[in-house]
């Protein structure tokens, strides 16, 4: 037919070239998917639950804490005391103060007894309960005890002509004084007193130690003080 051409060609699709740098990116953004998982697997999600151990005492096991030894001061117990000295004169070695003289002088002065306990070596918590059980040897009083002489009141009363003198009788009773309040810092109703001031600290020692030896572990809630026994 007038005017035709040459049958035209079928259309083909034209993808053009594949680009070199399509793939290093794909395998550059698998790997940074890959530590992006990894990185917050182990995170917390918001309304998530963790769990984890935490360290805490075994209530079962025997505690052995070792001491820096000597002696620990545990209590001081303030009593203000009274003292009296008489001084009479003899007749054959017969005391007849009544009828030549005498004299009285007291003393009346706060006292400080202080009460401690030896440090072995070594202390031994045993488990009892909810924790643990520490038994100290009793506490001993520091001899001499302390007298505050600065608040001391004295007295001196006299009888009779021949009343000795009042100086010499005030130097024999600050010289027996010393053994009186010795004898009275050992009695049990003292001991009693100061026992629960002892407790407490033998307490608050225990406790110290346990945390700086145990690295930090959580103290037991409870420890019982046994004053007397077996250390």
């Amino acid at each position: 037919m007038p005017g035709a051409g040459p049958p035209s060609s079928p259309p083909v699709a034209h993808t053009g070239a594949r680009r070199p740098w399509v793939l290093p990116v794909l395998a550059l953004v698998l790997v940074l998917a890959g530590a992006s998982f990894a990185w917050l697997g182990p995170l917390r999600t918001p309304l998530g639950r963790s769990e984890q151990g935490v360290p805490v005492l075994d209530p079962t096991r025997v505690l052995v804490l070792r001491t820096p030894g000597g002696h620990l001061e545990v209590s001081t117990l303030v009593k203000v005391e009274e003292f009296g000295w008489r001084s009479s004169r003899t007749c054959l070695w017969r005391d007849c103060g009544w009828l030549l003289g005498e004299r009285l002088g007291t003393v009346r002065a706060p006292v400080h007894y202080t009460y401690r306990i030896p440090l072995a070596d070594t202390w031994t918590l045993r488990p009892a309960g909810d924790g643990y059980v520490l038994s100290v040897p009793a506490p001993q009083p520091l001899l001499p005890p302390a007298v505050d002489l600065a608040k001391a009141e004295f007295r001196s009363e006299k009888g009779g002509l021949l009343a000795p003198d009042g100086a010499a009788n005030q130097a024999l009773m600050m010289r027996n004084l010393g053994p009186e309040l010795e004898r009275r810092a050992g009695r049990s109703e003292y001991l009693r007193a100061q026992a629960p001031m002892a407790e407490q600290t033998i307490r608050e020692f225990a406790h110290k130690w346990m945390r700086e030896q145990l690295g930090g572990a959580a103290a037991p809630l409870r420890i019982e003080v046994r004053l007397g026994g077996d250390a």
